[in-house]
């Protein structure tokens, strides 16, 4: 049961992290009198709103001074914008220090449930406790059958004793040499 959501936590995990990652280009329309603008100027055109800046994953809103800015993709952070201030990816209730802490505490997770799975997988099934009750149950059954071949002897030399007593004794060898007199 815990297998199932496991994979199913890191199906969602993997389909949020390529929500968030995805770039999607967004068609446009070539045309000849208009050179294509660059990202700084595609995110500084994108001003007027966090969820307008945020529609293009190469930009961040920072509320700091309420502008859209291009991302620093060579530096991780940006350096520029507090952390807390800064809005990026998904929503622009979540600021960027939240989406990190959550990040990591999603890949923490799913990197304590991966080792769990190895650990439960490889090293409990070669456990030295089934060992020792395999062996405990292997010797409990050779001692019964050890005290039921006792049992089984002390019966037949009481079955003996009987039979001589009244005279019912099986020959050793119930062939006898025929003497032809």
């Amino acid at each position: 049961m815990l297998g199932r959501y496991l994979c199913l936590a890191v199906a969602v995990f993997v389909a949020l992290l390529y929500a968030v990652s995805a770039q999607t280009p967004t068609p446009r329309t070539f045309q000849r009198s208009l050179p294509t603008p660059t990202p700084e100027e595609d995110c500084a055109a994108r001003n007027s709103s966090c969820d307008e800046c945020i529609k293009n994953v190469k930009c961040y809103y920072c509320y700091q001074d309420n502008s859209c800015r291009l991302y620093p993709a060579a530096k991780i952070l940006p350096r520029d914008c507090a952390l807390s201030k800064a809005r990026w990816g998904i929503s622009c209730a979540i600021n960027f220090e939240a989406l990190i802490i959550a990040m990591s505490v999603v890949g923490g997770i799913i990197l304590i449930s991966f080792s769990c799975c190895i650990y439960c997988c490889c090293c409990r099934t070669s456990s030295k406790k089934y060992d020792k009750e395999d062996a405990k149950i292997e010797r409990a059954r050779e001692e019964r059958r050890l005290k039921h071949a006792e049992r089984r002897a002390e019966r037949d030399a009481r079955n003996q004793e009987i039979r001589m007593k009244y005279g019912l004794v099986k020959e050793d060898n119930p062939y006898h040499r025929f003497d032809g007199n």
